[in-house]
């Protein structure tokens, strides 16, 4: 990821947004990916998808031409850690910081990339697939995220994943050679999403 000097890592949220922003568009993963690395995370979105029965989208496939509301992730996702971090934080980040979000549908996105609704998240199952986080382990989803880091190494990343988003990605780290600070909540349960909220703010500010 070229320009990134701290990757954040944080799951997404089942909450979203309806409707669409016009013009959405912004750094994707996919930017940070060698050709036949892109090709298996849109091929495996594609059967997310598939399973999930979502209509086609250039969100899914680049190559669709197919007409889906999309706006950026960082406002689609409306879950309670996303609404501890103000909307002027995202859009006014500190030059360097990154925000990548591990996704029951699209596996991982950049916080600006144009996303659609979907209603599931990894603790949950779909047809043919299973539960998602280790459907995603299995089909590749902890070297996508390596390749991607590969491409323009951080200084640091900073991981504050929640426990099924976690083990989407196990051992990721296996395979890169950056500084990463595991950030938890031991025994906070759903209250320490907004304590990654306010985690994710503060270092989109520049104060950690």
């Amino acid at each position: 990821m070229a320009d990134v000097n701290v990757l954040v890592l944080i799951p997404d949220s089942t909450r979203k947004r309806k409707g669409s922003v016009a013009g959405t568009s912004g750094p994707t993963v996919g930017d940070a990916l060698i050709a036949t690395d892109l090709a298996k995370l849109t091929a495996l979105r594609k059967k997310v998808a598939s399973a999930a029965d979502l209509a086609p989208g250039p969100d899914i496939d680049p190559a669709s031409k197919s007409k889906v509301d999309l706006m950026p992730a960082y406002l689609r996702y409306d879950g309670n850690m996303y609404r501890h971090i103000p909307r002027e934080t995202w859009e006014s980040r500190k030059a360097g910081v990154e925000v990548a979000i591990v996704s029951a549908l699209y596996g991982l996105v950049l916080s600006r990339e144009p996303i659609r609704a979907y209603g599931f998240s990894m603790a949950e199952s779909l047809p043919g697939l299973g539960t998602l986080h280790s459907w995603w382990r299995e089909s590749g989803l902890p070297a996508l995220l390596a390749s991607s880091v590969k491409g323009g190494p951080p200084e640091r990343i900073v991981d504050l994943l929640s426990l099924e988003y976690r083990k989407a990605v196990d051992r990721y780290r296996d395979s890169i050679d950056v500084p990463v600070e595991v950030i938890d909540f031991p025994g906070l349960g759903r209250a320490s999403q907004p304590r990654r909220g306010e985690a994710v703010a503060d270092i989109l500010r520049g104060t950690r």
